[in-house]
């Protein structure tokens, strides 16, 4: 006994002196940026109180920082203004809106009735929000363009957002306000004429009556290069009333380019799948499309065509879209590529199951639970709210417990509908799950209604894959000799130049955030079609290009009109919320932000805790030595 406890001691001072390192491997607590950020005054009471209850409830599984840096891993802005630090593209960033009336979100109470020493400005105010549409189209494809207009003190009144190119109405859609205050969307899909790039004008009109006080609201507009959007605002004026007029009109000009690269999609299927090969054969029927294939039909056999690429060389990233069938057979390694690819090549996956995957590893990449497998009577027509084609389907996979930021695409009708098809952020991707997992059977119903839904929503998420070299300008719309920005952004570092039309070099600044790059230029003297040129000298050499159109009656953001905060979650891929929602939040933040795994080097022996057991056996066996008479 004796020797026992005086060799524990002995070893306990021993690896003391060594020091030995352990390295550990495990999950860490991910950054969350908390930030408030309010235009007058500093900091409400309320935005203080919502920034104490996030920090309680997420607290424990996020280490909750200030302020936005690089190591972030998500973030939450509360109030009415962006914040002053620069937010990353890449960055999921959600937000909680709480309207100021000291800042630029003023009620509609607030704009009708002022301070008796205050200019009075009367009536119905709308005012187009935000317009998205793509910054460029593949031939032959109608552009989809969304459109948010506020209302405010409107009720009872008609607005029709008309969608021109070149001066023809190409699209329309009407609504009638209900509230005192109401926010309306509204989709369109336009066909471009004439040559690219297309000047897209949206103007939203709203007729009052003769003699009733209106107000006129200026018209501005910007494209969305890095969310996409255009907004319209009133003009700022504090004068006495304004006078009557027939109609209410804002609106927003942007600006879609042409895309000359086909898509380039991968189909991978670690077995053979019905699900995944006839949405290959769908797309491999659309022009827009290059489809490349492998299909493993058994162990070192498989079905590929020439330029396919397995899933762990970085030449995917090549590719804009992966598609996915026979998801039981995905081993751990390719759940990890796929995870990869979507975080670092910020592509889209789509995951085609025809039978329940909890037991497989690639459940590792949903956030949705449970997923429940449905078998009905008969077919049913499922409802879409994209506006593309509706499948039929019999056999069902639903998700349950879909998390804000998790967009529905298609699911069963009825009075509680149940989702089927879901898009949900990963990383800086995208991740599709389709539920229907035997729509394939149906898919000459309709006429031909599957191949179209396939067609579209995978050119969709091909659209928002960014390439290799992206190139974009703020504003995308200048008038002749105006200052603009080109902003390039390039998955792999490499060194990059920049030129305008040949013979104007511009000067890239790199940015904090890797790969990114900005520099500013000098508009043409007369109106017309500029070139921006960007040439990256990496381990391949790539080169991009950009079409800049000059004109004279450019529509854009009157200065000084912050946008919404809302814009910045719609283009981080976040959600924004009310004060009473924070639980809906909370609920996005955990299932968006994963806990990164790192490998931590422990040095146990620096415990003071050590002391206590060396202490315990040197005593023991002194204790010990005594009772038996031992010196």
């Amino acid at each position: 006994m004796t020797q026992l406890l005086r060799v524990a001691a002995i070893a306990s001072a021993v690896a003391g002196v060594v020091d030995p390192a352990m390295m550990m491997s495990g999950a860490t607590r991910p950054r969350l940026a908390v930030v408030v950020s309010i235009a007058e005054p500093p900091e409400l009471p309320l935005a203080g109180r919502v920034r104490d209850r996030l920090v309680r409830s997420l607290g424990a599984a996020h280490e909750i920082v200030p302020q936005i840096d690089s190591n972030t891993a998500a973030a939450i802005v509360i109030g009415d203004r962006y914040p002053d630090e620069p937010v990353r593209e890449s960055l999921p960033v959600a937000t909680v809106t709480i309207a100021n009336e000291t800042g630029p979100v003023l009620s509609a109470r607030r704009i009708l009735g002022q301070a008796q020493d205050e200019p009075r400005v009367e009536g119905p105010r709308v005012r187009v929000v935000r317009v998205e549409t793509p910054r460029e189209v593949p031939a032959a494809t109608a552009i989809h363009v969304d459109v948010e207009v506020e209302g405010l003190a409107a009720g009872g009144r008609t607005t029709d957002v008309t969608a021109r190119i070149a001066g023809l109405e190409v699209g329309r859609a009407s609504h009638q306000w209900s509230a005192d205050r109401e926010r309306w969307r509204a989709g369109i899909d336009v066909v471009p004429i004439g040559e690219p790039p297309w000047i897209v004008r949206v103007d939203a009109r709203t007729p009052v009556v003769s003699g009733s006080p209106s107000l006129t609201l200026a018209t501005s507009g910007r494209n969305v290069a890095e969310g996409e959007t255009t907004a319209g605002t009133a003009s700022s004026t504090r004068s006495a009333r304004l006078k009557a007029s027939r109609s209410m009109l804002d609106g927003a000009d942007t600006s879609v380019d042409l895309r000359r690269n086909a898509f380039r999609v991968e189909v991978y299927e670690p077995r053979p799948s019905w699900a995944a090969t006839f949405v290959r054969r769908a797309l491999e029927a659309d022009a827009r499309f290059q489809v490349e294939s492998v299909s493993f039909s058994s162990r070192g056999i498989a079905a590929r065509t020439r330029d396919d690429v397995p899933l762990s060389d970085p030449r995917i990233d090549a590719f804009d879209v992966l598609i996915v069938g026979g998801l039981d057979r995905l081993s751990a390694a390719d759940v990890r590529s796929l995870d990869r690819y979507m975080r670092e090549r910020r592509g889209a996956v789509v995951l085609l199951p025809d039978l329940g995957i909890d037991r497989w590893p690639v459940r590792e990449l949903l956030p949705v639970a449970p997923l429940t497998e449905r078998l009905l009577e008969q077919p049913v027509k499922l409802e879409t709210t994209k506006g593309v084609a509706s499948l039929e389907v019999s056999e069902l996979l639903v998700p349950g417990n879909l998390t804000p930021g998790i967009d529905l695409v298609s699911s069963v009708a009825g009075s509680d509908p149940s989702p089927v098809i879901v898009s949900m952020p990963h990383g800086g991707g995208r991740l599709l799950l389709s539920g229907a997992m035997d729509a394939w059977r149906f898919r000459a119903a309709d006429g031909g209604a599957f191949d179209r839904f396939w067609q579209a929503t995978i050119a969709g998420l091909a659209l928002a894959a960014p390439p290799p070299i992206d190139v974009s300008v703020v504003p995308p719309l200048l008038g002749p000799g105006e200052r603009g920005e080109v902003i390039v952004r390039l998955l792999e570092d490499a060194p990059v130049s920049a030129s305008i039309d040949g013979d104007q070099a511009i000067r890239l600044r790199p940015e904090p955030e890797t790969g990114v790059f900005r520099g500013t230029f000098t508009a043409r003297g007369t109106p017309g079609r500029s070139t921006i040129e960007v040439l990256a000298a990496g381990a391949r050499r790539r080169t991009a290009s950009r079409t800049l159109l000059v004109q004279a009656d450019v529509r854009r953001v009157t200065p000084g009109a912050a946008p919404a905060l809302s814009m910045l979650a719609s283009s981080h891929r976040g959600i924004d919320v009310a004060p009473d929602r924070i639980a809906d939040l909370e609920r996005f933040v955990r299932g968006a932000v994963a806990s990164p795994r790192s490998v931590v080097v422990r040095h146990p022996m620096r415990s003071g805790w050590w002391m206590i057991p060396f202490a315990v056996c040197l005593s023991a066996e002194w204790w010990v030595r005594r009772r038996r008479g031992l010196r």
